[in-house]
Protein backbone atom coordinates (compact mmCIF):
# COMPACT_ATOMS: atom_id res chain seq x y z
CA UNK A 1 0.00 0.00 0.00
CA UNK A 2 1.93 3.03 -1.25
CA UNK A 3 5.58 4.12 -1.00
CA UNK A 4 7.04 5.42 2.27
CA UNK A 5 10.09 7.69 2.39
CA UNK A 6 11.91 7.79 5.75
CA UNK A 7 14.34 10.62 6.62
CA UNK A 8 16.40 10.39 9.84
CA UNK A 9 20.01 11.42 10.47
CA UNK A 10 20.51 8.16 12.40
CA UNK A 11 21.13 5.34 9.91
CA UNK A 12 20.35 2.70 12.53
CA UNK A 13 16.88 4.16 13.17
CA UNK A 14 16.25 4.18 9.41
CA UNK A 15 17.22 0.51 9.27
CA UNK A 16 14.90 -0.43 12.16
CA UNK A 17 11.92 1.48 10.69
CA UNK A 18 12.45 -0.09 7.26
CA UNK A 19 12.58 -3.54 8.84
CA UNK A 20 9.43 -3.03 10.91
CA UNK A 21 7.44 -1.59 7.99
CA UNK A 22 8.66 -4.16 5.45
CA UNK A 23 5.74 -5.98 3.83
CA UNK A 24 3.23 -3.45 5.16
CA UNK A 25 3.78 -1.04 2.26
CA UNK A 26 4.67 -1.31 -1.42
CA UNK A 27 8.14 0.11 -0.78
CA UNK A 28 10.05 1.73 2.09
CA UNK A 29 12.95 4.01 1.10
CA UNK A 30 15.31 5.42 3.74
CA UNK A 31 17.94 8.14 3.71
CA UNK A 32 19.94 10.22 6.19
CA UNK A 33 20.32 13.13 3.75
CA UNK A 34 17.61 15.86 3.61
CA UNK A 35 18.89 16.83 0.15
CA UNK A 36 18.48 13.30 -1.18
CA UNK A 37 15.09 12.97 0.57
CA UNK A 38 13.88 16.13 -1.19
CA UNK A 39 14.98 14.71 -4.53
CA UNK A 40 13.16 11.42 -3.82
CA UNK A 41 10.03 13.06 -2.40
CA UNK A 42 8.20 13.16 -5.73
CA UNK A 43 7.98 9.36 -5.87
CA UNK A 44 6.70 8.96 -2.27
CA UNK A 45 3.08 8.59 -1.16
CA UNK A 46 3.94 9.60 2.42
CA UNK A 47 7.10 10.91 4.15
CA UNK A 48 8.23 10.16 7.71
CA UNK A 49 10.78 12.80 8.77
CA UNK A 50 12.77 13.29 11.97
CA UNK A 51 12.20 16.70 13.59
CA UNK A 52 15.74 17.37 14.86
CA UNK A 53 18.60 16.82 12.44
CA UNK A 54 22.02 18.53 12.17
CA UNK A 55 21.25 20.12 8.78
CA UNK A 56 17.59 21.07 9.20
CA UNK A 57 14.37 20.36 11.09
CA UNK A 58 11.55 18.10 10.02
CA UNK A 59 9.21 21.10 9.72
CA UNK A 60 11.66 23.07 7.54
CA UNK A 61 12.17 20.01 5.35
CA UNK A 62 8.39 19.58 5.08
CA UNK A 63 8.00 23.20 3.90
CA UNK A 64 10.45 22.51 1.06
CA UNK A 65 8.55 19.34 0.12
CA UNK A 66 5.27 21.24 0.05
CA UNK A 67 6.79 23.87 -2.24
CA UNK A 68 7.13 21.04 -4.77
CA UNK A 69 3.86 19.24 -4.01
CA UNK A 70 1.31 20.39 -1.44
CA UNK A 71 -0.42 17.01 -1.43
CA UNK A 72 2.45 14.84 -0.13
CA UNK A 73 1.61 14.06 3.54
CA UNK A 74 4.51 14.41 5.99
CA UNK A 75 4.56 12.79 9.43
CA UNK A 76 7.01 14.32 11.91
CA UNK A 77 8.78 12.14 14.51
CA UNK A 78 10.93 13.23 17.43
CA UNK A 79 12.32 12.08 20.77
CA UNK A 80 11.49 15.46 22.26
CA UNK A 81 7.73 15.40 22.01
CA UNK A 82 5.64 18.17 23.46
CA UNK A 83 2.12 19.46 22.91
CA UNK A 84 3.45 22.84 21.72
CA UNK A 85 5.81 21.26 19.18
CA UNK A 86 3.09 18.91 17.94
CA UNK A 87 0.61 21.76 17.45
CA UNK A 88 3.25 23.88 15.72
CA UNK A 89 4.19 21.13 13.24
CA UNK A 90 0.53 20.45 12.36
CA UNK A 91 -0.12 24.19 11.97
CA UNK A 92 2.75 24.24 9.47
CA UNK A 93 1.17 21.45 7.43
CA UNK A 94 2.25 18.14 8.99
CA UNK A 95 -0.26 15.32 8.59
CA UNK A 96 0.55 13.90 12.04
CA UNK A 97 3.16 13.81 14.79
CA UNK A 98 4.68 10.78 16.53
CA UNK A 99 7.22 10.50 19.35
CA UNK A 100 10.17 8.18 19.90
CA UNK A 101 10.38 5.43 21.03
CA UNK A 102 8.02 4.62 18.18
CA UNK A 103 4.90 2.56 18.62
CA UNK A 104 5.04 0.76 15.26
CA UNK A 105 1.38 -0.29 15.23
CA UNK A 106 0.45 3.38 15.70
CA UNK A 107 2.96 4.44 13.04
CA UNK A 108 1.60 1.94 10.51
CA UNK A 109 -1.95 3.20 11.08
CA UNK A 110 -0.89 6.85 10.73
CA UNK A 111 1.03 6.23 7.52
CA UNK A 112 -1.82 4.21 5.96
CA UNK A 113 -4.34 6.88 6.92
CA UNK A 114 -2.09 9.54 5.35
CA UNK A 115 -1.99 7.59 2.07
CA UNK A 116 -5.77 7.09 2.13
CA UNK A 117 -6.33 10.82 2.65
CA UNK A 118 -3.94 11.68 -0.17
CA UNK A 119 -5.65 9.21 -2.53
CA UNK A 120 -9.03 10.70 -1.61
CA UNK A 121 -7.77 14.22 -2.37
CA UNK A 122 -6.45 13.02 -5.70
CA UNK A 123 -9.75 11.38 -6.58
CA UNK A 124 -11.64 14.56 -5.69
CA UNK A 125 -9.26 16.65 -7.76
CA UNK A 126 -9.59 14.15 -10.59
CA UNK A 127 -13.39 14.45 -10.40
CA UNK A 128 -13.13 18.25 -10.56
CA UNK A 129 -10.82 18.02 -13.58
CA UNK A 130 -13.21 15.57 -15.26
CA UNK A 131 -16.12 17.97 -14.78
CA UNK A 132 -13.95 20.72 -16.25
CA UNK A 133 -13.40 18.64 -19.41
CA UNK A 134 -17.00 19.35 -20.47
CA UNK A 135 -16.81 16.92 -23.34
CA UNK A 136 -19.41 17.75 -25.97
CA UNK A 137 -20.77 14.71 -27.77
CA UNK A 138 -24.09 15.30 -29.51
CA UNK A 139 -23.15 13.45 -32.70
CA UNK A 140 -23.49 9.66 -33.00
CA UNK A 141 -19.80 9.50 -34.00
CA UNK A 142 -18.53 11.15 -30.80
CA UNK A 143 -20.97 9.23 -28.63
CA UNK A 144 -19.49 6.03 -30.05
CA UNK A 145 -15.93 7.31 -29.43
CA UNK A 146 -16.74 7.96 -25.77
CA UNK A 147 -18.59 4.65 -25.49
CA UNK A 148 -15.48 2.74 -26.63
CA UNK A 149 -13.24 4.92 -24.43
CA UNK A 150 -15.39 4.17 -21.36
CA UNK A 151 -15.33 0.42 -22.10
CA UNK A 152 -11.53 0.28 -22.41
CA UNK A 153 -10.81 2.63 -19.48
CA UNK A 154 -10.89 0.04 -16.64
CA UNK A 155 -8.44 -2.28 -18.42
CA UNK A 156 -4.68 -1.72 -18.32
CA UNK A 157 -4.15 -1.95 -22.06
CA UNK A 158 -2.48 0.34 -24.58
CA UNK A 159 -4.69 2.57 -26.73
CA UNK A 160 -3.95 4.28 -30.05
CA UNK A 161 -6.02 7.38 -30.81
CA UNK A 162 -5.95 8.66 -34.38
CA UNK A 163 -7.43 11.71 -36.06
CA UNK A 164 -6.60 15.03 -37.67
CA UNK A 165 -4.86 17.80 -35.76
CA UNK A 166 -7.18 19.65 -33.40
CA UNK A 167 -9.95 17.00 -33.18
CA UNK A 168 -9.48 16.47 -29.44
CA UNK A 169 -7.33 13.34 -29.18
CA UNK A 170 -5.84 14.46 -25.85
CA UNK A 171 -9.33 15.12 -24.46
CA UNK A 172 -10.27 11.52 -25.28
CA UNK A 173 -7.05 10.28 -23.63
CA UNK A 174 -7.89 12.28 -20.48
CA UNK A 175 -11.41 10.86 -20.56
CA UNK A 176 -9.98 7.32 -20.54
CA UNK A 177 -7.67 8.25 -17.64
CA UNK A 178 -10.50 9.82 -15.61
CA UNK A 179 -12.68 6.74 -16.11
CA UNK A 180 -9.87 4.35 -15.12
CA UNK A 181 -8.70 3.10 -11.69
CA UNK A 182 -5.66 5.37 -12.24
CA UNK A 183 -7.78 8.53 -12.07
CA UNK A 184 -6.17 9.63 -8.80
CA UNK A 185 -2.65 9.26 -10.19
CA UNK A 186 -0.77 11.51 -12.67
CA UNK A 187 -1.80 12.06 -16.29
CA UNK A 188 1.27 13.31 -18.14
CA UNK A 189 1.15 14.34 -21.81
CA UNK A 190 4.25 14.48 -24.01
CA UNK A 191 4.30 15.81 -27.56
CA UNK A 192 6.97 13.69 -29.27
CA UNK A 193 7.23 16.17 -32.14
CA UNK A 194 7.78 19.20 -29.89
CA UNK A 195 10.91 17.96 -28.05
CA UNK A 196 14.20 17.87 -30.00
CA UNK A 197 15.31 14.32 -30.87
CA UNK A 198 18.54 14.57 -28.84
CA UNK A 199 16.58 15.58 -25.70
CA UNK A 200 13.54 13.32 -25.96
CA UNK A 201 15.21 10.21 -24.48
CA UNK A 202 16.55 12.16 -21.49
CA UNK A 203 13.15 13.77 -20.91
CA UNK A 204 11.29 10.47 -21.08
CA UNK A 205 13.66 8.10 -19.28
CA UNK A 206 15.84 10.41 -17.17
CA UNK A 207 19.59 10.14 -16.68
CA UNK A 208 22.32 9.51 -14.13
CA UNK A 209 24.75 12.13 -12.92
CA UNK A 210 27.79 12.34 -15.22
CA UNK A 211 26.22 10.32 -18.04
CA UNK A 212 26.81 13.18 -20.46
CA UNK A 213 28.05 16.77 -20.48
CA UNK A 214 25.71 18.89 -18.37
CA UNK A 215 24.30 15.98 -16.35
CA UNK A 216 25.30 17.43 -12.98
CA UNK A 217 22.69 15.50 -10.99
CA UNK A 218 20.44 12.48 -11.39
CA UNK A 219 17.17 13.34 -13.14
CA UNK A 220 13.95 11.37 -13.03
CA UNK A 221 12.30 11.07 -16.42
CA UNK A 222 8.69 11.77 -17.37
CA UNK A 223 7.90 8.04 -17.45
CA UNK A 224 8.91 7.68 -13.81
CA UNK A 225 6.93 10.82 -12.92
CA UNK A 226 3.86 9.10 -14.39
CA UNK A 227 4.40 5.95 -12.28
CA UNK A 228 1.02 4.58 -11.26
CA UNK A 229 -0.76 6.83 -13.74
CA UNK A 230 -1.11 7.38 -17.48
CA UNK A 231 1.51 8.53 -20.01
CA UNK A 232 0.01 10.12 -23.13
CA UNK A 233 2.44 10.14 -26.07
CA UNK A 234 1.09 12.55 -28.68
CA UNK A 235 2.44 12.53 -32.23
CA UNK A 236 3.94 9.06 -31.66
CA UNK A 237 4.66 8.84 -35.38
CA UNK A 238 7.44 11.42 -34.90
CA UNK A 239 9.32 9.37 -32.27
CA UNK A 240 12.85 8.48 -33.50
CA UNK A 241 13.42 4.81 -34.39
CA UNK A 242 16.18 4.38 -31.77
CA UNK A 243 13.83 5.56 -29.04
CA UNK A 244 11.00 3.32 -30.25
CA UNK A 245 13.02 0.31 -29.06
CA UNK A 246 13.15 1.71 -25.50
CA UNK A 247 9.41 2.41 -25.59
CA UNK A 248 8.77 -1.17 -26.71
CA UNK A 249 10.82 -2.43 -23.75
CA UNK A 250 8.84 -0.19 -21.40
CA UNK A 251 5.53 -1.60 -22.67
CA UNK A 252 6.67 -5.23 -22.67
CA UNK A 253 8.81 -5.40 -19.53
CA UNK A 254 7.28 -2.53 -17.48
CA UNK A 255 10.79 -1.23 -16.83
CA UNK A 256 13.15 1.51 -17.97
CA UNK A 257 16.84 2.35 -17.85
CA UNK A 258 17.86 5.99 -17.37
CA UNK A 259 20.71 7.19 -19.59
CA UNK A 260 24.02 6.14 -18.02
CA UNK A 261 22.48 3.49 -15.76
CA UNK A 262 22.99 -0.28 -15.88
CA UNK A 263 20.07 -0.94 -13.55
CA UNK A 264 16.51 -1.29 -14.78
CA UNK A 265 13.69 0.36 -12.81
CA UNK A 266 10.24 -1.16 -12.60
CA UNK A 267 7.39 1.25 -13.40
CA UNK A 268 3.63 0.88 -13.58
CA UNK A 269 2.48 3.17 -16.38
CA UNK A 270 -0.42 2.95 -18.79
CA UNK A 271 0.51 4.06 -22.31
CA UNK A 272 -1.92 5.93 -24.57
CA UNK A 273 -0.58 7.09 -27.92
CA UNK A 274 -1.98 9.46 -30.54
CA UNK A 275 -1.09 10.41 -34.08
CA UNK A 276 -2.44 12.21 -37.13
CA UNK A 277 -0.19 10.12 -39.38
CA UNK A 278 -0.75 6.79 -41.13
CA UNK A 279 1.37 4.48 -38.96
CA UNK A 280 0.86 1.50 -41.29
CA UNK A 281 2.39 3.54 -44.10
CA UNK A 282 5.30 4.52 -41.83
CA UNK A 283 5.79 0.82 -40.97
CA UNK A 284 5.96 -0.05 -44.69
CA UNK A 285 8.47 2.78 -45.19
CA UNK A 286 10.60 1.46 -42.30
CA UNK A 287 10.02 4.70 -40.37
CA UNK A 288 8.11 3.02 -37.56
CA UNK A 289 8.75 -0.33 -35.87
CA UNK A 290 6.19 -2.97 -36.80
CA UNK A 291 6.42 -4.71 -33.41
CA UNK A 292 5.82 -1.39 -31.61
CA UNK A 293 2.87 -0.61 -33.89
CA UNK A 294 1.11 -3.81 -32.85
CA UNK A 295 1.95 -3.20 -29.18
CA UNK A 296 0.36 0.27 -29.10
CA UNK A 297 -2.54 -0.60 -31.41
CA UNK A 298 -4.31 -3.06 -29.08
CA UNK A 299 -7.33 -0.74 -28.94
CA UNK A 300 -7.76 1.75 -31.78
CA UNK A 301 -10.02 4.79 -31.38
CA UNK A 302 -10.48 7.14 -34.34
CA UNK A 303 -11.75 10.66 -33.60
CA UNK A 304 -13.54 12.00 -36.71
CA UNK A 305 -12.96 15.56 -37.95
CA UNK A 306 -15.46 18.23 -36.96
CA UNK A 307 -16.85 18.49 -40.50
CA UNK A 308 -18.06 14.87 -40.19
CA UNK A 309 -19.90 15.46 -36.90
CA UNK A 310 -21.66 18.74 -37.43
CA UNK A 311 -24.18 18.05 -34.65
CA UNK A 312 -21.33 18.91 -32.25
CA UNK A 313 -20.56 22.32 -33.77
CA UNK A 314 -23.26 24.50 -32.17
CA UNK A 315 -23.06 22.85 -28.71
CA UNK A 316 -19.27 23.29 -28.82
CA UNK A 317 -19.69 26.92 -29.86
CA UNK A 318 -22.02 27.58 -26.91
CA UNK A 319 -19.54 25.89 -24.56
CA UNK A 320 -16.62 27.96 -25.90
CA UNK A 321 -18.67 31.17 -25.53
CA UNK A 322 -19.31 30.31 -21.88
CA UNK A 323 -15.66 29.46 -21.21
CA UNK A 324 -14.28 32.52 -23.01
CA UNK A 325 -16.78 34.78 -21.21
CA UNK A 326 -15.54 33.51 -17.86
CA UNK A 327 -11.93 33.81 -19.01
CA UNK A 328 -12.26 37.47 -20.04
CA UNK A 329 -14.80 38.49 -17.41
CA UNK A 330 -17.47 39.58 -19.90
CA UNK A 331 -21.15 38.59 -20.21
CA UNK A 332 -21.86 35.61 -22.49
CA UNK A 333 -23.47 36.36 -25.85
CA UNK A 334 -26.00 34.52 -27.98
CA UNK A 335 -25.41 33.44 -31.58
CA UNK A 336 -27.49 34.99 -34.35
CA UNK A 337 -29.07 32.72 -36.96
CA UNK A 338 -26.55 34.03 -39.46
CA UNK A 339 -23.64 33.16 -37.14
CA UNK A 340 -25.08 29.66 -36.61
CA UNK A 341 -25.31 29.13 -40.36
CA UNK A 342 -21.69 30.24 -40.76
CA UNK A 343 -20.59 27.80 -38.10
CA UNK A 344 -22.48 24.92 -39.68
CA UNK A 345 -21.33 25.66 -43.23
CA UNK A 346 -17.61 26.28 -42.57
CA UNK A 347 -15.34 23.25 -43.31
CA UNK A 348 -13.28 23.60 -40.07
CA UNK A 349 -10.04 22.17 -41.40
CA UNK A 350 -8.45 23.14 -38.06
CA UNK A 351 -11.24 21.26 -36.24
CA UNK A 352 -12.10 22.10 -32.62
CA UNK A 353 -8.99 24.24 -32.16
CA UNK A 354 -10.00 26.44 -35.10
CA UNK A 355 -13.60 26.62 -33.85
CA UNK A 356 -12.52 27.72 -30.38
CA UNK A 357 -10.28 30.45 -31.82
CA UNK A 358 -13.08 31.71 -34.07
CA UNK A 359 -15.56 31.87 -31.16
CA UNK A 360 -13.09 33.69 -28.92
CA UNK A 361 -12.27 36.19 -31.67
CA UNK A 362 -15.94 36.79 -32.51
CA UNK A 363 -16.94 37.17 -28.85
CA UNK A 364 -14.31 39.86 -28.25
CA UNK A 365 -14.89 41.83 -31.44
CA UNK A 366 -18.71 41.70 -31.57
CA UNK A 367 -20.90 44.48 -30.20
CA UNK A 368 -24.02 44.15 -28.07
CA UNK A 369 -25.25 40.93 -26.56
CA UNK A 370 -25.31 38.93 -29.81
CA UNK A 371 -22.57 37.54 -32.04
CA UNK A 372 -24.03 38.55 -35.38
CA UNK A 373 -21.19 37.16 -37.50
CA UNK A 374 -18.38 34.65 -36.96
CA UNK A 375 -15.04 36.27 -37.71
CA UNK A 376 -13.07 33.54 -39.45
CA UNK A 377 -9.33 33.63 -40.06
CA UNK A 378 -8.36 35.53 -43.16
CA UNK A 379 -7.31 32.76 -45.51
CA UNK A 380 -6.48 35.06 -48.40
CA UNK A 381 -2.77 35.12 -47.52
CA UNK A 382 -2.55 31.34 -47.81
CA UNK A 383 -3.48 31.39 -51.47
CA UNK A 384 -0.58 31.56 -53.87
CA UNK A 385 -0.87 34.21 -56.57
CA UNK A 386 -1.15 32.58 -59.97
CA UNK A 387 0.73 33.85 -62.97
CA UNK A 388 -2.57 34.13 -64.91
CA UNK A 389 -5.23 34.46 -62.17
CA UNK A 390 -7.90 35.40 -64.69
CA UNK A 391 -7.95 31.75 -65.81
CA UNK A 392 -9.41 30.78 -62.42
CA UNK A 393 -12.10 33.49 -62.29
CA UNK A 394 -15.64 32.54 -63.28
CA UNK A 395 -18.19 35.07 -64.46
CA UNK A 396 -19.88 36.53 -61.38
CA UNK A 397 -23.37 35.15 -62.17
CA UNK A 398 -22.02 31.61 -62.70
CA UNK A 399 -19.93 31.74 -59.50
CA UNK A 400 -22.96 32.95 -57.50
CA UNK A 401 -25.18 30.24 -58.94
CA UNK A 402 -22.62 27.55 -58.06
CA UNK A 403 -22.36 28.88 -54.51
CA UNK A 404 -26.15 29.09 -54.07
CA UNK A 405 -26.66 25.54 -55.31
CA UNK A 406 -23.95 24.04 -53.06
CA UNK A 407 -25.14 26.13 -50.11
CA UNK A 408 -28.71 24.91 -50.56
CA UNK A 409 -27.61 21.27 -50.75
CA UNK A 410 -25.66 21.63 -47.51
CA UNK A 411 -28.53 23.53 -45.88
CA UNK A 412 -31.07 20.86 -46.81
CA UNK A 413 -28.78 18.13 -45.49
CA UNK A 414 -28.28 19.88 -42.15
CA UNK A 415 -31.98 20.72 -41.76
CA UNK A 416 -33.05 17.27 -43.02
CA UNK A 417 -35.32 18.99 -45.56
CA UNK A 418 -37.21 20.94 -42.89
CA UNK A 419 -37.75 24.37 -44.47
CA UNK A 420 -38.53 26.07 -41.15
CA UNK A 421 -35.27 24.82 -39.69
CA UNK A 422 -33.43 25.79 -42.89
CA UNK A 423 -34.92 29.26 -42.58
CA UNK A 424 -33.63 29.64 -39.01
CA UNK A 425 -30.15 28.39 -39.92
CA UNK A 426 -29.74 30.53 -43.02
CA UNK A 427 -31.44 33.73 -41.84
CA UNK A 428 -33.66 33.72 -44.94
CA UNK A 429 -37.45 33.55 -45.06
CA UNK A 430 -39.25 30.37 -46.06
CA UNK A 431 -40.46 32.11 -49.25
CA UNK A 432 -36.88 33.03 -50.21
CA UNK A 433 -35.70 29.45 -49.68
CA UNK A 434 -38.57 28.05 -51.81
CA UNK A 435 -37.71 30.58 -54.55
CA UNK A 436 -34.03 29.52 -54.54
CA UNK A 437 -34.97 25.84 -54.61
CA UNK A 438 -37.15 26.40 -57.68
CA UNK A 439 -34.41 28.48 -59.32
CA UNK A 440 -31.87 25.65 -58.97
CA UNK A 441 -34.25 22.76 -59.59
CA UNK A 442 -33.85 21.35 -56.10
CA UNK A 443 -36.40 19.71 -53.84
CA UNK A 444 -36.65 19.67 -50.03
CA UNK A 445 -37.80 16.03 -50.11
Amino acid sequence: MGKVLVLDDDAQICKVIAHRLKGKFKEVITTTSPEEALRLSGSADVILADQRMPETTGVEFMKKVHELDREIPVVIMTAYGSVEEAVESIKNGAFHYITKPINFDELENILKKAIEVRDLKRRLRSLEEFLELDIVAESPQMKEVLNVAAKVAPFNTTVLITGDSGVGKEVVAKYIHKKSPRAGRPFIAVNCAAIPENLLEAELFGYKKGSFSGAYTDKRGIVEEADGGTLFLDEIGDMPLALQAKLLRLIQEKELKPIGSNRAKKVDVRIICATNKDLKKLVNEKQFREDLFYRINVIHIHVPPLRERREDILPLAVFFIKRASEKFGIPPKRLSDRAKAQLLYHPWHGNIRELENAIERSLILSSGDTIEEIILEDEAESYQVQEHPEQDILPFVEARNRFEREYLKKLLALSEGNISKASRLSGKTRAEIYRLLRKHGLSSK
